[in-house]
């Protein structure tokens, strides 16, 4: 079994390599490019206009926050059910990743593959509303399977690959949505939930099945009513605290700035032909854990926003632009913000060797020579300290004298910083941990001395990232109580991608296999989230990983094939909406004859009702 798990690994890692590799960033970003340049900017040339529209909108229109249709859902739960599933724990523990391994420079290549991921959203969602259909319920059925098959069976070329690739991209999202919008976020929560309140797995899981049972079930209108109520709050929640810490660590401010933009085109030579390594690694992990969080370009949160009630494909795509700018400029960027103007502010290296225990301890990778303040993100690579092995070559490591808090002594070899050229030598975090291992005797046992204390026969060591980060960097502030905000935050967001991608799911099966095929689903889905809880579930993040990226390639395909579509529904609506064009334009609001005729009819009975 073990010999076929590795198998799998190793399998899947190559696929993972591949799909979220340089060519398939490339790929992702220069469609937002694309999209970008072929609109005019949009995002920036019309800010104005898509800005009061959408968020503005929240507060000064009704009809964006309420629905009169009894099978659809408001402009606004569309959004919130969106963000529910983009802000997940990737906003919390994936900045963290990219900064430790790409360094301060990641946060602009973030904003960067957010900036044009804004215009690959758009143009997802407005050919999501244009293609869509209504099911066997009554229900709006959009997505990207839906504007591949009906938009490229009409091009030359593409008609007879236009049914497979829809139906690959339904197969990858439903693979998806049980690893990385399921088990993955339910384990962050059953992790948390252990750390911080000393709720067992199994119980942090049946709670969660029956509360997801109750809202899933319900299907998109509950899952829309709930996330209307969970999105605001949690955002709230989580960017008040973030604005605390980041306000509190002022006299940071500038270094956090300045290493944003210096690191991010820092070429220097490092460790003797490392610097090209490291230079790709803060481009690669901005833009992966850009795409990563707010999904643009993935074909994801098309199949919520095509539920909405929105009449206009154009309304719905600038929909599409603010939820990319919420989810990664907002909430990713105050995370990053967070861990940058943090201090590391933990014992040496020196003090931590002479005081270890079986509990982990934190300690710096080295203090500043003039005795100051030492950021927990350096703006300059670190060699991590790493055990040498027991074969190592003389001159290759230092032995260290250590000594364990229950009075033991230790010889320690670690390697020798030089020594590191390898990519995965090097880290910018400040920070590591450092833990004994108590030893076994012959029958299995823990070893123990005459006072009963364990006895300590090595250490491990292991760089401190993800959430540990994040917590690291709020206590640094708030104490131990941040360990429970954070927490409570991954609660959240954890648990409101779990709703989003239940619905991204159960739309791709009813594509599939059609409605009645969506229970089934739904039961499945929920008793997987005590499975999430329950177990090691490494190996099902890396594969659903790869799923969830093997998404984009279709729907890139459909975005390209269909952007002369997404430009001409475009032109068309800034002639009528925001140009005042009356010249009789007829607008285009769905690529079938029947539905476009009730939609105008609805957009007539609203415009006379807005005006009587």
């Amino acid at each position: 079994m073990d010999a076929f798990i590795e198998a799998v690994a190793s399998i899947n890692g190559k696929i993972n390599g591949v799909v979220w590799g340089i060519p398939m960033l490339v790929l992702l970003i220069s469609t937002g490019i694309y999209m970008t340049v072929r609109t005019g900017f949009f995002q920036v040339s019309k800010i104005k206009f898509w800005s009061n529209e959408t968020f503005l909108a929240i507060f000064k229109k009704k009809s964006v926050t309420k629905t009169k249709e009894k099978k659809a859902i408001s402009q606004f739960q569309a959004l919130s059910t969106a963000l529910a599933a983009t802000i997940g724990t990737g906003n919390i523990a994936g900045v963290a990743t990219a900064v430790c391994i790409g360094g301060p420079g990641a946060v602009f290549w973030m904003w960067l593959s957010a900036f044009f991921g804004m215009m690959t959203n758009f143009s997802e969602n407005v050919l999501g509303i244009y293609f869509r259909k209504k099911n066997d319920h009554g229900e709006w059925s959009g997505g990207a399977m839906y504007y591949i098959e009906e938009g490229l069976k009409e091009r030359k070329g593409l008609r007879h690959i236009a049914k497979p690739l829809a139906v690959l991209f339904a197969i990858f999202c439903v693979m998806a949505s049980f690893g990385i919008g399921n088990m993955a976020q339910v384990n962050s929560i059953s992790s948390a939930m252990k750390s911080n309140f000393n709720i067992p797995n199994l119980i942090t899981g049946i709670v969660l099945a029956v509360i997801a049972a109750l809202v899933i079930i319900g299907g998109i209108k509950r899952i829309a009513s709930v996330a209307e109520k969970i999105v605001p709050f949690m955002a709230l929640f989580y960017i008040v605290g973030c604005l605390i810490i980041f306000i509190a660590n002022y006299k940071h401010i500038p270094y956090v700035f300045s290493s944003i933009f210096s690191n991010a085109f820092s070429f220097s030579a490092i460790a003797g032909g490392v610097g090209g390594y490291i230079i790709k690694r803060a481009v690669t992990m901005g833009f992966k854990r850009g795409v990563f969080s707010n999904e643009a370009g993935l074909g994801s949160s098309v199949m919520v926003h095509s539920a909405s009630d929105v009449k206009e494909p154009v309304i719905q795509g600038m929909w599409g632009i603010f939820e990319v700018f919420f989810d990664t400029i907002i909430v990713c960027t105050l995370t990053a913000f967070v861990i940058l103007s943090s201090p590391a502010n933990s014992m040496t290296f020196e003090d931590a060797l002479n005081n270890i225990s079986t509990e982990g301890q934190y300690f710096e990778i080295h203090k500043s020579a003039d005795g100051g303040i030492v950021n927990l993100i350096d703006d300059n690579i670190n060699a991590k300290f790493e055990i040498a092995s027991a074969d190592a070559e003389e001159g290759t490591y230092t032995e260290y004298a250590a000594k364990t808090v229950y009075g033991q002594d230790l010889t320690l070899r670690f390697k020798n910083a030089e020594c590191a050229t390898g990519e995965s030598d090097f880290t910018y975090s400040n920070v590591m941990e450092i833990k004994g291992v108590q030893g076994k005797n012959s029958d299995g046992t823990l070893m123990t001395d005459e006072s009963g204390n364990p006895v300590i026969t090595s250490v491990e060591i292991s760089e401190v990232n993800g959430v540990p980060l994040v917590t690291y960097a709020f206590s640094q502030r708030l104490g131990s109580i941040s360990g429970k905000i954070l927490a409570i935050a991954i609660l959240l967001f954890a648990f409101s991608t779990v709703l989003g991608w239940s619905f991204y799911g159960t739309k791709a099966l009813e594509y599939l296999f059609g409605t009645k095929a969506t229970v089934v689903y739904k039961v499945i889905f929920v008793l997987f989230i005590i499975v999430g809880c329950t177990m090691n579930l490494s190996l099902a993040w890396d594969i659903s990983d790869t799923f969830n990226g093997l998404m984009a390639i279709p729907n890139l395909i459909g975005v390209l094939a269909l952007s002369g579509t997404v430009i001409a529904i475009t032109k068309n609506y800034v002639s009528r909406r925001i140009k005042k064009d009356n010249t009789g334009l007829k607008p285009m609001i769905s690529a079938y004859p029947e539905i476009q005729a009730e939609q105008e009819a609805k957009m007539k009975e609203d415009y006379a009702s807005e005006n009587s």
